[in-house]
């Protein structure tokens, strides 16, 4: 006659009931285990592509334009991509003029003066800022405001007064307009 099961069932498999419960876990944890490398890989690929596109992206500057004035473009982050003006001839100094388009500001830089020289930013119907080399051989002022629309800028190296100085040169000046080159340095 039948069993409780019905008449036509046939024996329990081996491992009866214990094996069928192992098969359904087995297959509950592999479904899961796949469903969370999924959403793993879907997390993983837009926060790389968002950490990508915040880093690729220039944040805007923290000061533009006048609100730079006198501040120094190394805290407000205009010195990362500020171009150069650097005359190659007639530059014992090793004099530049510094432009950053997006912050709307100038700044003057002597990179090879000595301790007591001074650089000096001039910008033309607008402010002026200066710098003291203290040690080393290269210093930069503050920013001062330009606008770019009567874009004149002087950059001057000044010598220190120091009797024992390398090096004897006279004060100098670069210029710069809307014309000039800026190249990234």
């Amino acid at each position: 006659m039948g069993s409780a099961t019905g008449p036509e069932a046939g024996p329990e498999p081996a491992g009866g009931r214990a094996a069928r419960l192992w098969q359904g876990f087995r297959q509950h944890v592999l479904r899961n285990t796949l469903i969370v490398l999924a959403a793993t890989t879907v997390v993983t690929t837009v926060v790389t592509a968002v950490t990508e596109r915040l880093i690729a992206e220039d944040p805007p500057p923290t000061c533009p334009g006048t609100d730079c004035d006198g501040r120094s473009p190394q805290a407000t982050g205009c010195f990362e991509d500020a171009g150069s003006h650097r005359p190659t001839e007639a530059n014992p100094a090793t004099l530049e003029i510094r432009h950053n388009p997006r912050c709307e500001a100038v700044w003057g830089r002597i990179l090879t003066g000595e301790p007591g020289d001074r650089v000096t930013v001039r910008v033309a119907g607008g402010g002026t800022a200066e710098a003291q080399i203290a040690y080393e051989t290269d210093q930069f002022t503050n920013m001062v405001a330009v606008d770019p629309a009567r874009f004149h800028v002087e950059v001057c190296a000044v010598p220190g007064p120091a009797s024992d100085r390398r090096a004897t040169w006279q004060r100098y000046c670069v210029e710069a307009t809307h014309d000039t080159d800026f190249s990234l340095r």
